[in-house]
């Protein structure tokens, strides 16, 4: 009853709705509207109630509506299972939980609208506000872990490509999976893999997106971060964002599972604004410098030191120069 009421109050973005017209609307007594609106303000929507008019939801372009993404849905597979939440600990913990439980089948995605434990690399904490979009991917390609890690490269084209229906700036990639525009970090991911060398049983894909963040609410990582608001001057709609990201995920995915990572290899690299660059690299407790001079169809990041070629499959790049990340 609860998503039902907040579904009500999205169909009149802006405006106030009676409690006579929910409860009529949806056959429950006048204390039960509001017994609900109690419980959702509890869980943290900024509804607004004021006598005599009704109630109003506020930022409602942050709120994620399944009706609104599944509306804009291309997909066979990504996103035809959601679960949607207002606050978890992490998505990737939820996605967890579904796999151990078998409830989450291929393709099952997990987003909420504040993580309060987020992680990213290394075990690094991720800022994970209100107003950025926080999901899971659930995965089973069937293939060897060396094969699926890959698709941490593969999952970083695709958002990028989504990402441009919503910015006029370029949007550019750092080996091996951040997303970075206007030479500041916009988006995160992380894989989580479980099975045999020779085959992986599942893959868990964190992806964090800044999308209506200010970066003022970023804390520390305000200066090197950016979001799709700042970059377009505008708040975006959680819902359309979302469906836009797992369609270019799955179709990606797909490609990638019939044609292998060589056939999307060379996007990468055309989006990959340190190769053929200077760069200082953090890999396995050393600290590595020479130019980067490829990256190879195995995901690996190729670095000339100067006295002898390093090959990398992990680390975190930054350049030399003066005005790098």
């Amino acid at each position: 009853m609860r998503r039902q009421i907040l579904m009500e109050l999205c169909r009149h973005p802006g405006n106030f709705v009676s409690g006579k017209q929910i409860s009529e609307s949806l056959g429950v007594s006048r204390v039960a509207v509001w017994k609900h609106i109690e419980a959702l303000k509890a869980e943290g929507y900024d509804i607004q109630g004021v006598t005599g008019r009704g109630y109003k939801i506020a930022e409602l372009h942050n709120i994620i509506i399944p009706e609104d993404v599944e509306k804009n849905l291309s997909t066979r597979i990504i996103g035809r299972e959601l679960y949607v939440f207002k606050e978890v600990d992490s998505t990737n913990q939820v996605a967890r939980k579904l796999l151990r439980d078998n409830r989450a089948g291929e393709g099952a995605v997990i987003v909420a609208g504040r993580q309060t434990g987020g992680r990213g690399r290394r075990g690094r904490s991720w800022e994970s506000p209100v107003g950025g979009l926080w999901f899971s991917l659930i995965s089973r390609p069937g293939l060897a872990l060396s094969e699926t890690a890959l698709l941490s490269l593969v999952f970083a084209v695709a958002v990028s490509r989504a990402l441009e229906k919503f910015v006029a700036q370029p949007v550019l990639l750092k080996w091996p999976n951040d997303i970075y525009i206007s030479g500041k970090k916009a988006v995160g991911i992380l894989l989580e893999m479980s099975g045999e060398l020779d085959k992986a049983e599942y893959l868990i894909t964190g992806i964090g997106i800044n999308v209506n963040l200010p970066v003022s609410s970023l804390g520390s990582a305000g200066e090197l971060a950016t979001s799709l608001q700042e970059e377009s001057g505008q708040p975006l709609e959680m819902s359309r964002v979302l469906a836009e990201v797992l369609n270019f995920l799955e179709k990606y995915y797909l490609f990638f599972l019939e044609h292998g990572f060589s056939s999307i290899l060379n996007e990468f690299k055309a989006r990959c604004w340190h190769l053929g660059q200077d760069i200082k690299v953090e890999a396995n407790n050393r600290v590595l410098q020479g130019r980067n001079i490829d990256i190879d169809e195995s995901g690996s990041l190729l670095l000339d030191t100067g006295d002898k070629m390093e090959r990398l499959t992990t680390g975190d790049v930054a350049l030399i120069k003066r005005g790098g990340v």
